[in-house]
């Protein structure tokens, strides 16, 4: 039996939603999109506590943010919020409860330290203070750290303030990496000169730090605002401030159109400056000046068609790459979410229609094998895998966020497992990206169970997980079959059943070509490489937990325990190709996928 001990946050919050403007009917109520989820801009809005934010206390901060649908929030230092240095240990854990359970994502603290200084003591005692924030910051669930350049001092040569200054980013960018934070340079003070950002940040090149555009006069001088943008947009942080969009006359539509057309994917974050009456009313306005900057700049930047664009379909979503209908995640009112149809490389279905649909020469057993999913057979005694009079249902609580983009597209969603009397024995978070590439389709499947509701015991049994059944003329045996089926150690066929492997491909042909799957067992897995729960009828899956029917063995030794309030994370890959595993390179594409190092 293993027992696992890591701690990963409830969900991960960062890129959690795209932050312009909500849909206001229909299940995706909650759900922030762009231009009714156009590809091209994966922006979210979000609120720095500096000026309106400033004097709200925690709670009431969050509870205005809510109520104004920008769902992001930096916490300026020496503000009301009181998140600071000074919290002992249950306090920051109150704080990141606060946030875990709201809907707002705690972007980052923004703070005063600055690096220009003469003095050593001085430059010290900023670099010291500013890796305080930085455990601070991972400790009540932000993802990074805002600091500032912040001047040139007379008598010392402009090229070795450069260099102090990025050298100093540089040590705080590796701190920062050990606790999974960000630094972000705020274009600031005397520094403010792009030329002169560009200068510390080529100075600056450790990886973990970016610099944050501030909305400056002086990003307007010289060349202008696009030449001065293009400087810097290769070293961009994941924030980006502004002040209201629509008081003065800097160019914030050339702004929008700029980052629109990198496909920038950050928080723009509001750093207001004016004074109104009803201060969330002002939020509200400025979300719908937002969304109508990012709809003109969506107007001339990604058609439909160019990239993955997720769009509501009554009680699903539909998936479509370049075009072209891929799946559609089907979430309501079903025993568990599930993606049906799922379209191969050859633009036809490689899946089994039953029991969604009558399917020609289809076998019509286990019907609980509905296309691609993912569950489990034995979850503190539940079977969430079968579709029986005692079976437990996942189900759909929110999304938490749905991105169309040129390169990618995300759906990430959480869910319930509830047992037949209604008893919630633990929830989901399962993050869904589709791939828009050339050499093949490409879905990772990434989810993290929360033992939410009490220890969760993800029982020994063959019947799980992540699973998908396939179309009858690619199955192994049968009255039409002509598939095989081959894993990464050379097992084909039957012999796959039971074995463990870092992949496993399973292709036939489909009309006349042949097409395969391979499903990828990502390196940071729990008992990586897998077991493969794959039969020659078209059932394949890969399942971690049940080694006692794949290698003959006491009843219980594949248990995984997830302690109570503790969380497990699995990671897929799913690569649809035309051929065998050799002609579409399979082992090659595995090592691609086992390379990438999950965000922490």
């Amino acid at each position: 039996m293993s027992t696992i001990h890591n701690t990963r946050r409830d969900f991960l919050k960062q890129s959690m939603y795209l932050g312009a403007a909500a849909i206001t009917a229909g299940p995706l109520g909650k759900v922030l999109t762009v231009a009714g989820v156009k590809p091209g801009s994966r922006m979210k809005l979000g609120l720095v506590t500096y000026q309106w934010g400033r004097d709200w206390d925690l709670p009431t901060l969050i509870a205005n943010c809510e109520r104004a649908r920008v769902l992001g929030v930096e916490l300026r230092t020496q503000h009301a919020h009181g998140v600071e240095s000074g919290l002992n240990v249950q306090q920051r854990r109150d704080v990141k409860k606060r946030f875990d359970n709201s809907p707002v994502t705690l972007v980052g603290l923004g703070t005063n330290f600055a690096f220009h200084h003469a003095d050593p003591a001085k430059l010290q005692r900023d670099i010291e203070g500013a890796k305080q924030y930085i455990r601070l910051s991972h400790e009540v669930g932000g993802s990074g750290v805002k600091v500032k350049p912040n001047d040139l001092p007379k008598n010392v040569s402009r090229e070795k303030t450069i260099e102090q200054i990025g050298t100093s980013l540089n040590q705080l960018g590796r701190f920062a990496a050990d606790f999974g934070q960000k630094i972000r340079l705020e274009v600031h003070g005397g520094c403010s000169p792009l030329p002169i950002i560009k200068g510390i940040m080529d100075v600056a090149d450790h990886p973990n730090v970016g610099a944050c555009w501030n909305c400056n006069s002086q990003d307007l001088q010289d060349k202008g605002l696009e030449h001065n943008f293009n400087l810097v947009k290769d070293r961009f942080s994941d924030i980006v401030h502004i002040r209201e969009l629509n008081v003065g006359s800097y160019p914030y539509q050339q702004l929008m159109n700029l980052f629109v057309g990198m496909d920038y994917a950050g928080w723009i974050l509001l750093e207001a400056r004016t004074n109104p009456k009803d201060r969330v009313a002002a939020l509200i306005e400025q979300r719908e000046v937002f969304k109508d900057m990012i709809t003109k700049a969506l107007a001339g930047g990604v058609k439909p068609g160019g990239g993955v664009e997720i769009v509501e379909a009554g009680k699903k979503l539909r998936v479509v790459v370049g075009g072209k209908l891929f799946t559609e995640y089907n979430y309501q009112d079903v025993p568990r979410p599930f993606f049906y149809p799922v379209i191969g490389p050859t633009g036809l279905p490689i899946i089994r229609h039953w029991p969604m649909k009558e399917g020609k020469d289809e076998d019509k057993d286990h019907k609980h094998h509905r296309s691609l999913w993912f569950t489990h057979g034995e979850v503190n005694g539940v079977d969430f895998w079968s579709e029986g009079s005692r079976s437990g249902k996942i189900v759909h609580d929110k999304f938490v966020e749905i991105t169309s983009g040129r390169d990618v597209g995300i759906i990430q969603a959480r869910n319930k497992w509830v047992a037949r009397d209604g008893k919630v024995i633990c929830t989901d978070t399962r993050t869904h990206r589709f791939y828009n590439r050339t050499d093949g389709q490409i879905m990772d499947f990434e989810i993290t169970i929360h033992a939410s509701h009490g220890k969760v015991v993800m029982g020994d049994t063959k019947e799980g997980s992540m699973a998908i059944r396939l179309a009858p003329t690619m199955r192994v045996e049968g009255k039409v079959a002509d598939g095989h089926i081959v894993n990464s150690e050379g097992n084909r066929d039957g012999a796959t059943w039971g074995k463990r492997a870092a992949w496993c491909d399973y292709f036939g042909p489909v009309e006349g070509q042949t097409v395969g799957v391979a499903i990828f067992d990502h390196p940071t897995n729990p008992k990586h490489p897998t077991w493969w729960h794959v039969r020659t009828y078209g059932l394949f899956a890969a399942n971690p937990f049940g080694v006692h029917n794949f290698e003959n063995k006491p009843k219980g030794v594949g248990d995984i325990t997830i302690p109570d309030g503790k969380s497990l994370t699995f990671r897929y890959r799913l690569y649809f190709h035309k051929g065998d595993e050799k002609q579409a390179k399979v082992a090659e594409h595995y090592r691609e996928y086992a390379a990438i190092k999950p965000a922490k």
